[in-house]
């Protein structure tokens, strides 16, 4: 079964974190770690994959930090991943005697890159309560 990593879990979260500011305000280190729980030294390290994979973008000085290369519409959650992971879901090219076991494999890589493909705009919009008119 796979599972995500802490440092994809926690590269979801720093970038969340950074896309909730207001005005597109650059935010600090320290900022981020205080909202994620995620520690400075360990945060570095996320936030410089992220910046080195173009998703971030860091600004020198006192008012500088970390904010979004893009629009938080056009960063899915699967290219954060894959910039602190590397590949997220890939089989190894023989997986099976035959065809039809190629095939199921590669389907099944296709559906969990597709579930990743969420945007990091929608996580906000996923979390909130619906509310059903009677």
């Amino acid at each position: 079964m796979a599972f995500l990593s802490s440092k994809a879990i926690y590269g979801v979260a720093a970038m969340y974190a950074i896309s909730r500011t207001t005005n597109n305000k650059p935010m600090q280190v320290k900022e981020i770690a205080a909202m994620t729980h995620i520690s400075h030294g360990y945060l570095e390290q996320l936030l410089s994959s992220l910046r080195k994979s173009n998703l971030l973008v860091s600004i020198r000085g006192a008012q500088g930090g970390y904010k979004l290369a893009r629009s938080a519409d056009q960063i899915s959650v699967l290219e954060i991943i894959e910039a602190v992971e590397g590949a997220f879901y890939k089989i190894d090219g023989n997986v099976g005697a035959s065809t039809i076991l190629e095939y199921f494999w590669s389907d099944i890589e296709n559906k969990m890159c597709a579930m990743f493909e969420m945007k990091l705009s929608e996580l906000y919009r996923s979390s909130q309560p619906y509310f059903y008119e009677i």
